[in-house]
């Protein structure tokens, strides 16, 4: 099966090839043919599908927003690209989600984060670490996990390092039964640990949080960008556009009250108003307890 950024890589790629008049731009042709290599006839298809009515949506929205005459493409993932050399301006990409970077002859640079799914409703908004979480908030959430880890090594003699355990407790049912539920309990405390951090802050603070922690929707944001999603299965497909700074939800974080609720075992739900913004979750990457502990933004 091919990994996620593959699938992602072949949709950035194929998007930029589009917006740079069917050219690759600078270093992307190798790691187009490496990464379609991976993917099955439909796979490809799919994206490369989204991605020609994501390039299509994307210069409409641009030349409706003042932008005009397409000079440059850049596929920011490719190795040895540089914000700063292209621009002049150092970018931090934890911040700015931008894959493909269009010059404009007219407008400058427009950022496009690029996003492909086989759905129709909303998908994820960015996933910041957990290392990141706690620095913005100020709270400490991975000793939960590192204190359960050290008692299950010592209690069930497992492996010290992650793969070696994954392994081990993959190979034992009866300690997998145990780990899952303490793994559960842990997600269940980093998300208690933030939702009392998250209520204690007044509605700016928390407005701001969430704006540039979980939607990157910041005005002094370089290079400015819009998130295209392209959609579908099979063809026509579709694609929207959403300008972080302009739509329903960035309208209703700037005048309503924001507010936050338990959800399930694991998450936190953001509300303005009454309107449902997204919602924060803590899982594992995969086995509890023997991978990483990591955050997602989810639709709610």
């Amino acid at each position: 099966m091919p990994a996620n950024t593959d699938l992602a890589d072949v949709n950035e790629i194929y998007t930029a090839y589009v917006l740079n008049d069917n050219q690759f731009p600078t270093g992307s042709e190798s790691q187009y043919e490496r990464k379609l290599g991976m993917l099955n006839e439909k796979q490809g298809g799919q994206q490369i599908g989204r991605a020609i009515v994501m390039a299509e949506k994307f210069l409409k929205w641009a030349n409706n927003n003042g932008y005009s005459g397409v000079q440059s493409v850049y596929w920011t993932a490719r190795p040895g690209f540089s914000f700063k050399a292209v621009t002049g301006t150092d970018v931090d990409q934890k911040k700015n989600p931008t894959d493909v970077l269009v010059k404009f002859t007219t407008g400058g640079y427009l950022g496009l984060s690029a996003k492909s799914t086989s759905g129709k409703g909303d998908i994820g908004f960015k996933n910041p670490g957990v290392g990141t979480v706690e620095k913005d908030l100020g709270i400490e959430l991975s000793k939960f996990n590192k204190d359960a880890v050290d008692e299950i090594v010592k209690a069930f003699k497992l492996p010290s390092a992650a793969s070696a355990r994954k392994s081990a407790i993959r190979k034992a049912k009866a300690i997998q039964m145990q780990t899952d539920k303490m793994g559960s309990s842990i997600l269940n405390k980093c998300r208690d640990e933030m939702y009392k951090k998250l209520n204690s802050l007044d509605n700016k603070k928390a407005m701001e949080y969430i704006l540039k922690g979980w939607i990157d929707a910041d005005e002094s944001l370089f290079p400015p960008y819009v998130k295209v999603t392209g959609k579908g299965t099979k063809a026509p497909y579709t694609a929207d556009v959403e300008d972080p700074l302009n739509n329903p939800k960035m309208k209703a974080i700037m005048t309503s009250a924001i507010g936050f609720e338990k959800v399930g075992n694991d998450s936190i739900g953001v509300k303005a108003g009454a309107k449902k913004i997204l919602k924060m979750r803590f899982k594992y990457e995969s086995e509890k307890l023997a991978s990483s502990l990591k955050m997602s933004g989810d639709p709610w």
